[in-house]
């Protein structure tokens, strides 16, 4: 009897063994299952696609609209990354695509014909195997009944949200008494083909996310009494900006535009725009620019400006 209570013991202890073994290897093989020994086989090459620049000619323009087209390329720059979200300029050697400073001149450019300016869209792309920006912006007469003087942008590379919303209000503050209006929020993750001091990658397994927040300012510009598009900026940003330090001290720039040569015209009875603009051969758009007019609505006995 006892030799059998021996051997059933012996039995039991043979089967929790084999028991607890099996849940061991179980274990291991469900921790194998989620991570294997190499963690490098989790990396998944990535394939660049075509790219494509956008066909300008697609783009459509009005009347007096300026196309801008312009690139540059931070590779062969030091932290190629940060060159490369560097639409502007970078403070520490001034690298950059120099963005803003072209747009504003072309604003500039609207507002000396007399126009009250504005930037209309803003279209940006990057080639991340040259490390390459391109981009284009529509600039021309502003048709909203606001004059947006100039452009300014914050951003980051693989910093986010976060770290670009933390400059923006700083950047508001140089513009005191303007408006500032969301032209573009760029958000890209961009392939990385290079490391960080631009030596190529033989496989591309990662992203560098690039934000950048792009504002346009509205500012009241028109002096009826005088026909003219005044500009005062508290903050020089047309060029200046890109030699002088943040402690420099900042010029007021004062734009004004010359006077288109018009005529007086009374609506009458019967009047339309488009008779009006036919009468005196010129084009109902450029009728409604110089009044600021909305609509082709007109009133009798009203006093339009006609261009000459």
């Amino acid at each position: 009897m006892a030799m059998e209570v021996k051997s059933n013991m012996r039995k039991l202890i043979l089967i929790c063994i084999s028991m607890i073994s099996g849940l061991i290897g179980f274990a291991q093989d469900e921790i194998d299952s989620i991570l294997p020994p190499d963690s490098s086989l989790l990396k998944i090459s990535i394939v660049l696609p075509e790219f494509k620049l956008i066909d300008t000619d697609t783009i459509r323009l009005g009347e007096h609209d300026e196309l801008i087209c312009d690139s540059y390329t931070a590779l062969g720059v030091p932290y190629v990354y940060d060159a490369l979200h560097s639409f502007n300029r970078r403070r520490m050697d001034y690298f950059g695509g120099y963005l803003n400073v072209k747009v504003n001149a072309a604003l500039e450019r609207v507002r000396s014909k007399g126009y009250p300016s504005d930037v209309k869209d803003l279209f940006i792309q990057i080639d991340p195997k040259t490390l390459t920006v391109y981009w284009t912006a529509v600039v021309g007469p502003s048709e909203d009944g606001n004059c947006y003087a100039c452009v300014d942008s914050r951003g980051s590379a693989n910093g986010g949200l976060t770290a670009v919303n933390r400059q923006i209000p700083r950047m508001h503050s140089l513009y005191s008494g303007m408006d500032p209006v969301l032209l573009l929020d760029f958000n890209e993750d961009v392939v990385q083909c290079f490391e960080g001091d631009g030596t190529p990658l033989s496989s591309y397994c990662t992203y560098v996310n690039i934000r950048q927040k792009f504002y346009k300012y509205a500012t009241d510009c028109i002096d009826d009494s005088l026909n003219t598009v005044i500009v005062s900026l508290d903050y020089n940003n047309t060029g200046h900006d890109t030699v002088l330090g943040d402690d420099a001290d900042l010029k007021i720039l004062a734009k004004k535009a010359s006077t288109p040569p018009y005529k007086k015209y009374k609506v009458r009875s019967g009047d339309t725009l488009s008779q009006i603009a036919q009468r005196h051969r010129t084009s109902v758009s450029a009728i409604k620019r110089l009044n600021h007019l909305k609509s082709d609505r007109i009133n009798i006995g009203q006093i339009l400006k006609i261009p000459t």
